[in-house]
């Protein structure tokens, strides 16, 4: 499920140490070998996530033994069973001062938002030096292996519905509360997909908060890599290393590309950006999805190709902001409703 999309797993002996950390548990604690206790109002959309005992943890995902969905370099990912019809997934942090600094920032940003195309963070875990986040579980897989996969292809309408999803979840992030929030990594493989097909943007380990003082993983001084994924990241943040709105409209915007014309962010044979590949000048029926088989709305997928040049666009100063693109895609893209239907109330955005 979180394969790719940033939220990672420990490589090497990560999950036989995680293991004997977890039999060292349960040999120590008495409820360590109960099983997860989760309460009926843990089950409302509304709930805040609750923090939770290591020991639980440890019960959900049978002392770390449970299937790992993620993989990587900073965490492990477990499929983990809240109750006997409720299943997470558990991303459990590597051991280091400046990996648990790295997972209370995203910790902090997570417990601030409240959207139905977020990802929802069910519960967390932080009293070890690991670092554990609980999120809902989707069972659809992520937005990369949808598109790129051996699958059948996205419909289109479906494909405008996530579109449209994504933009209202940054939409929200940017304009929706205050202060508002930098995701820094939006790719396709940070979009999950749920029982519905419905969007949850995810990995929020680049995220912050506007005004807030950079640490680590935020911009040039601290040494360490530019934040975002190639293909996506905005040539203006690799100037300049700071990560803003416009950076993010900008990541948005070869999303929209990828979901027009079914190509990756960077061609895996030649290298090639696929901003680069699809120019202003490109003719829609050109480059549009040739798996879909003509089945799609041409003056819809005009409108949607016009909108992700201008998000791509090289002035950021003149890139539209995400509620730009909202009103244009819910203004003028049909499909929208017959894929989305009364189950996009936008009163339930913020």
């Amino acid at each position: 499920m979180f394969q790719g999309c940033g939220l990672f797993a420990c490589v090497g002996r990560r999950g036989a140490d995680l293991r004997k950390r977890g039999e060292a548990g349960a040999a120590s604690s008495r409820v360590a070998a109960e099983p997860a206790v989760w309460e009926e109002e843990d089950d409302c959309a509304g709930a805040a996530a609750r923090q939770m005992a290591w020991a639980e943890v440890e019960s959900a995902t049978g002392c770390f033994s449970s299937r790992v969905i993620g993989h990587g370099g900073f965490s492990t990912v477990y499929l983990a069973s809240l109750s006997s019809s409720r299943l997470a997934a558990v991303k459990v942090h590597c051991a280091s001062e400046r990996l648990h600094r790295a997972f209370r920032q995203e910790l902090d940003v997570l417990l601030s938002l409240r959207h139905p195309h977020v990802v929802r963070l069910l519960g967390y875990c932080d009293d070890r030096d690991e670092g554990v986040l609980v999120f809902e579980y989707a069972p659809n897989g992520d937005l990369h292996q949808t598109l790129h996969g051996d699958g059948p292809a996205l419909p289109w309408s479906r494909r405008v519905a996530v579109a449209f999803q994504v933009a209202t979840a940054l939409e929200y992030l940017h304009d929706g509360r205050h202060p508002a929030v930098i995701h820094g990594d939006i790719k396709a493989s940070n979009v999950l997909l749920d029982a519905n097909m419905d969007a949850k943007l995810c990995d929020f380990g680049f995220a912050h908060t506007t005004g807030a003082t950079p640490t680590a993983g935020r911009g040039r001084s601290s040494g360490r890599a530019i934040m975002g994924s190639p293909g996506y990241v905005d040539p203006e943040l690799l100037r300049s290393g700071v990560a803003n709105k416009e950076s993010d409209v900008y990541s948005f915007g070869v999303l929209l590309l990828e979901l027009v014309t079914g190509k990756e962010a960077v061609c895996r044979e030649t290298g090639r950006r696929l901003t680069a590949a699809v120019g202003p000048t490109a003719s829609v029926a050109d480059v549009v999805d040739r798996r879909l088989g003509g089945e799609y709305d041409a003056a819809e997928a005009a409108v949607v190709m016009d909108l992700a040049m201008r998000c791509v666009g090289d002035s950021p100063g003149l890139r539209p902001s995400m509620a730009d693109v909202v009103h244009v895609l819910q203004e003028k893209t049909a499909a929208l409703v017959s894929a989305v239907g009364s189950r996009m109330d936008r009163k339930m955005m913020f």
